[in-house]
């Protein structure tokens, strides 16, 4: 997953993510344990420490969600992301559920929610930072 440059150095695979012309790490950052509900607790300042590393060393792919911690991976998420540029130099991936009202379906409201927690700016949503993130469309498994 990771190859030396002409220089010595280690880098991060990559691949384009289908359908777009984002291009990810071959390894993400899974960060359900870091919500912590389920896995006996966390440490917030080891969970910070644990994402930046992780994007120091080419990972450029953080997957989150509400569910992980009740929402707490997301925040620290943001927290961890929220210095030193981080953020610019990472893709997130989170889910969120549909809601119904009066028949009509609706991932809105858990989207927006889910930008907040991150500390992130959702195209269409209230911008909350200077980076924009879009909708990409729902995964297949």
């Amino acid at each position: 997953m990771a190859r030396k440059t002409a220089t010595g150095e280690i880098e991060m695979e990559r691949a384009v993510l289908a359908g777009t012309s984002l291009e990810v790490s071959r390894v993400a950052l899974g960060t359900w344990a870091i919500g912590g509900w389920m896995w006996g607790g966390t440490d917030e300042a080891e969970s910070i420490a644990t994402i930046r590393a992780a994007v120091e060393h080419g990972i450029n792919l953080i997957d989150t969600a509400p569910a992980y911690g009740f929402g707490r991976s997301e925040e620290i998420v943001g927290k961890a992301l929220a210095d030193d540029n981080l953020r610019s130099r990472v893709l997130i991936a989170t889910k969120v559920g549909l809601e119904w009202r009066d028949g009509e379906c609706s991932a809105m409201p858990a989207a927006r929610a889910s930008c907040r927690k991150s500390r992130i700016h959702c195209a269409g949503f209230e911008p909350n930072t200077s980076t924009s993130t879009r909708f990409i469309g729902p995964t297949r498994w």
